[in-house]
């Protein structure tokens, strides 16, 4: 019980700060009003791709992995608890992601994208549906974690729905994610206490955390990033230089070397990706990236692992009324970058990256040159 007191409190500072910084930010407060933030960049993204659009299929869609526990459960596919310990366990998890949610949502007071309300972050609707995604890997995920990636993926839909529907900022999407999986796990410690070993199936074996380091393995993940531009990326006309954009996407790769000699794991990657520019004057438009390249990936550490990897293909220019008047069209685009990843789960990993990227999308055929700071969830089999 003193180790939950002690991590609840934590996680709810931790989280907390980020959001008062880029409330800040987005309103002008110590930060420089014309340079986007890293939220004002994605939402530019999603008003560029849908402009205004409002739909309610995430008001239902955030309890469907809790559902598919609870009807696999009563279908009699043994999970890792009995019903009670399961109930229990869901139980405090529920507790300790409404406390946290409403409680940060209220001392925060952050707008809503769509200026509807002042309780933006965190989102709860993400919260809800990663907690609901996060109960179904705990009690079905080390029968097969294709549980696990379904669960994850209609939860990483929800919150992307939120950002779509304009009802949150990119960082309360992110936040309800890590509010909802962290109660999970709070949830279930607090119910092992309890319970000890009692009331698990005799069919359960313990995850391990971690990477092989003699096997390879495809993943599959969600990348979000900002765009910081190197030099002076000018436009045609008097539209300015651009100033920032936020990027994300798709990420598949697939193993095809794995040994001493490498030291490591080599394959290849495709790349699905959008990005916003925002220039000087205000004016914004969308790329989209179809990319394909290779990697090499080394594991350390037990749950550490570094990579590197490079991209290139072809990138399309979106809205084109704005894509026009800023002398926009397509052009390659080339990535190369690395990154340092932890595992989080049995099949889960998380990543932050650095990435070089140069595209000669504008009419001058200027090659712009940029630096993309970001992370990654990624799942992995």
């Amino acid at each position: 019980m003193k180790l939950s007191a002690l991590l609840l409190p934590l996680v709810v500072a931790f989280l907390s700060c980020p959001a008062i910084c880029a409330s800040r930010t987005l309103s002008g407060e110590g930060a420089d009003a014309g340079f986007p933030s890293f939220d004002r960049s994605i939402f530019m993204l999603r008003y560029n791709a849908v402009g205004d659009i409002r739909y309610h299929y995430d008001d239902y869609f955030q309890y469907s992995p809790a559902v598919v526990m609870a009807g696999l459960k009563a279908f009699g596919y043994e999970s890792r608890s009995s019903w009670g310990r399961m109930l229990v366990s869901d139980a405090f998890s529920v507790a300790v992601m409404a406390a946290a949610v409403n409680g940060i949502k209220y001392t925060v007071a952050r707008q809503r994208p769509d200026g509807s309300a002042r309780n933006s972050f965190p989102s709860g609707h993400t919260a809800t549906s990663f907690m609901a995604a996060a109960m179904l890997h705990e009690e079905y995920g080390w029968r097969s974690p294709w549980f696990s990636l379904g669960g994850y993926a209609i939860a990483a839909a929800t919150g992307i729905s939120r950002i779509i529907n304009n009802r949150h900022w990119a960082t309360d999407v992110i936040a309800g994610a890590a509010i909802g999986i962290l109660s999970v796990k709070l949830g279930y410690f607090f119910a092992d206490l309890i319970f000890k070993d009692k009331y698990i199936s005799g069919m359960y074996r313990e995850p391990a955390i971690g990477f092989d380091s003699s096997g390879a393995y495809c993943e599959m993940g969600l990348y979000l990033g900002y765009r910081f531009f190197l030099g002076n990326a000018g436009l045609s006309g008097d539209n300015g230089n651009l100033k920032g954009g936020g990027t994300a996407g798709i990420e598949i790769s697939f193993p095809v070397s794995c040994g001493e000699t490498l030291r490591g794991t080599a394959g290849v990657a495709l790349r699905v990706g959008a990005n916003s520019y925002i220039a000087g004057s205000s004016l914004s438009f969308n790329t989209y990236d179809f990319m394909a390249g290779g990697y090499w990936r080394h594991p350390f550490a037990r749950i550490l692992e570094v990579d590197t990897r490079v991209f290139a293909g072809y990138s399309l220019a979106g809205n084109r009324p704005s894509s026009e008047t800023a002398g926009v069209s397509g052009g390659f685009v080339l990535s190369a970058g690395g990154g340092l990843a932890v595992a989080t789960g049995e099949n889960f990993k998380v990543k932050a990256m650095v990435e070089y990227g140069a595209s000669n999308f504008s009419s001058r055929r200027q090659a712009v040159h940029s630096l993309v700071l970001g992370g990654s969830a990624l799942f992995f089999w």
